[in-house]
């Protein structure tokens, strides 16, 4: 009987053993913690500093990391696998010093005493993006320019009174542009309070800056009333009967399959014409490149363009004979190299790159465009739709 109820108990300890939780993860391997960085140097940049060290000996070393705190208060931290030597802290906003940690770890989990060490980062570039933001009154609205020369990531906030006297959000940037461009448009031209600031991915904010300023009336030309219209001397050039000049102004953007091209044979340096159907002084344009098939920023792309204009049809292929409007080059956010886009070039070139027509230019009713240059180096060229805005004058 005692051997029958030990079998018993025995079996199940057994069954209870095996329903155990397995452990989970790396088991440790030794309690020892591994030595600290060592040599450490530190290069203080514009949001952050760069922090240089000697790595220990350990054989079972996995990372090293640094402890520090944002200008809220919140505590950061960034890691380096146990191959590298260097550090980045990020995320400051204005520069002054603070204290920082250097610690190791092992895959035993076990964590060195920390290495203490001085970093005095310089102000986050959004203070000189904001230094450097010009804003001027502009048709329908207003336009901005700024510099980033670090390609930050930033947040440009522009707000405005509702008529409660309150502020609201009127537009949001998102750029990391070397040489920031963007516009505020669909307002009356009626004088208005705005209000703009530059903050960061991390929750830093300039001061708050803003104006009165009085948008120009504008309104978008009637795009049923463009025409093909040829000069003496400039002769309509078509790939075929489905690459139609029409087709720019069918109002279908960029994601149709066609638009206008010119033939192989045509060279750069050649033009193209049309006829507004009013005489009007213009404001801006856009230009909706090739997007379909990953075209976007390559093939016959327009890159560089001349822009020249008429109040009248007696014109030639002779300069002279019309009003220079403005040399042109089309814009790339990211300035990544041919062959590469970004989520910020599609979304650019999506909504149709804008350009802007000099105020001093009289109002016109013929256009020529003179392509110089494409994206993919092609000796023709190639658009999806033109868009026109101003002040029609009849």
């Amino acid at each position: 009987m005692k051997k029958k109820i030990f079998f018993i108990l025995t079996l199940i300890a057994a069954i209870l053993w095996s329903c155990e939780e397995e452990p989970r993860g790396q088991v440790p391997l030794d309690s020892i913690p591994p030595g600290q960085v060592t040599n450490v140097t530190v290069e203080n940049v514009p949001g952050g500093s760069i922090i240089s060290y000697d790595i220990p000996g350990d054989e079972d070393l996995l990372y090293v990391k640094v402890i520090y705190r944002l200008d809220n208060g919140s505590i950061m931290e960034q890691k380096a696998s146990a191959y590298s030597t260097m550090l980045e802290i990020t995320g400051i906003g204005k520069g002054k010093p603070q204290t920082v940690q250097l610690v190791t770890g092992d895959r035993s989990k076990n964590e060195s005493k920390p290495v203490e060490i001085e970093i005095e980062p310089l102000d986050s570039p959004i203070y000189d993006i904001l230094t450097s933001l010009q804003v001027n009154n502009d048709f329908g609205g207003l336009t901005l320019q700024w510099d980033n020369p670090l390609q930050a990531d930033i947040i440009i906030n522009i707000d405005t009174l509702n008529e409660d006297n309150e502020f609201i959000t009127a537009e949001t940037l998102y750029t990391s542009s070397i040489v920031g461009r963007g516009s505020l448009r669909g307002y009356d031209p009626i004088e208005k309070i705005f209000a703009f600031s530059i903050s960061d991915p991390w929750g830093n904010f300039t001061d708050t800056i803003s104006g009165v300023y009085l948008p120009i009336y504008e309104e978008q030309l009637d795009r049923t009333r463009f025409s093909r219209w040829n000069p003496p001397g400039i002769p309509y050039m078509e790939l075929d009967g489905t690459w139609r000049i029409e087709n720019i102004w069918d109002g279908l953007g960029a994601n149709t399959g066609t638009g206008y091209s010119w033939p192989t044979s045509a060279q750069m340096g050649d033009s193209w014409t049309m006829n507004l159907g009013v005489t009007a002084k213009l404001s801006r344009f856009k230009i909706h490149q090739r997007m379909t098939g990953n075209q976007q920023y390559t093939g016959a792309n327009i890159r560089e363009f001349e822009l020249f204009g008429s109040p009248h049809a007696n014109v030639s292929d002779d300069e002279s004979t019309w009003i220079y409007m403005g040399a042109y080059e089309s814009y790339k956010p990211s300035g990544l190299p041919h062959g590469s886009v970004s989520d910020e070039d599609n979304e650019y070139a999506m909504a149709g790159e804008e350009y802007m027509v000099d105020i001093s230019i009289p109002p016109v009713r013929y256009l020529r465009f003179k392509v110089n240059r494409t994206w993919g180096g092609a000796n023709y060229m190639q658009l999806m739709e033109v868009e026109f805005f101003g002040q029609p004058q009849e």
